[in-house]
């Protein structure tokens, strides 16, 4: 019975003993607890993974969680051979459009815009179809080329008016074409 006694007794001093002073260190928090664990020292967020607007490490939306793709595009434009040469750089990053450069008529949010266009996107990512005939016409001398990146991939294309493919390509992709002013 004595050997209980003190098992009990030293039990209860070392639960007192962990637990502490409440009274002095209690505080009052309006923030709401933190639920992100670390992993080396790296926040994680643990919002759901199929949440398509958690940004994990921030509270914000996701890169690409607006209307527009994510592309970093540099579109060159030249209208007669030898002449005006435009050189822009289109930057879509989901909910924010940027183009520097001259981009003559077309806007960055119509640019970006443009670029959900299923026509317009597959022509910028896959390029021209290869072995299909067009007509042998000439529409004149301009020439458009386009290089960096769309949702992932690699872009390096061009297109001219030379024949009725360009000219159709040309047509196509008008409302996303910078011009020189």
């Amino acid at each position: 019975m004595h050997k209980l006694v003190l098992t009990l007794t030293l039990a209860i001093g070392l639960l007192a003993a962990s637990c502490g002073d409440d009274a002095a260190t209690d505080t009052v928090s309006d923030d709401p607890p933190d639920t992100t664990t670390t992993i080396d020292d790296a926040p994680i967020n643990d919002a759901p993974v199929d949440d398509p607007v958690a940004d994990p490490g921030s509270d914000g939306p996701i890169l690409g969680a607006g209307p527009y793709p994510i592309a970093d595009l540099t579109i060159t434009v030249t209208l007669t051979e030898g002449g005006a040469t435009t050189i822009s750089r289109l930057a879509c990053l989901g909910d924010t459009a940027t183009v520097t450069g001259d981009p003559g008529p077309a806007s960055a949010d119509m640019m970006c815009l443009a670029l959900n266009d299923p026509s317009i996107n597959d022509r910028v990512v896959n390029g021209a179809p290869v072995d299909i005939a067009c007509t042998e016409q000439y529409g004149g001398p301009e020439v458009a080329a386009i290089s960096g990146t769309l949702d992932g991939a690699e872009i390096d294309t061009s297109f001219d008016r030379t024949n009725g493919c360009g000219i159709g390509d040309w047509e196509l992709m008008r409302s996303f074409l910078p011009t020189p002013g």
